[in-house]
């Protein structure tokens, strides 16, 4: 029952806040959801939990997480963001950054983590199996 009401809460406090910070916590509630009826399988819970964990770590380390404007006299003003690791994104007045390059080096991580995570699964099981 507590699993439950933890994926819920999360799912929900996610959804309430979609808006600011609520995007880790609904993705993380969305797929404890999907994932309930297999949660006691670890092959299949934990990588798939891990990725999703992984691709919010990614997804907000690149993002463009502020943005400063500054303009000369007569001139056009200039817009420039930086991500979290410090990737610089720059443009003209009312530029707006790509959300592509967070959205794949999100993709990127996640893949990475699920299928080390299955990989350190799998090798922790024929470790264990008695010769």
């Amino acid at each position: 029952m507590g699993y439950w009401v933890g994926a819920a809460g999360l799912y929900a406090f996610g959804f309430l806040t979609g808006f600011s910070i609520g995007q880790p916590f609904l993705l993380v509630g969305v797929a404890l959801v999907l994932m309930g009826p297999v949660r006691h399988r670890a092959r299949i819970f934990v990588p798939i939990l891990t990725a999703v964990v992984a691709y919010n770590i990614g997804f907000f380390s690149s993002v463009p997480f502020y943005c400063t404007a500054t303009s000369q006299a007569a001139q056009a003003s200039v817009v420039v963001c930086k991500s979290l690791l410090g990737a610089t994104f720059a443009g003209g007045e009312g530029y707006n950054p790509s959300l592509a390059p967070a959205i794949q080096s999100g993709l990127l991580l996640a893949a990475v983590a699920g299928t080390l995570s299955l990989g350190l699964l799998i090798a922790s099981t024929y470790r264990r199996r008695p010769r």
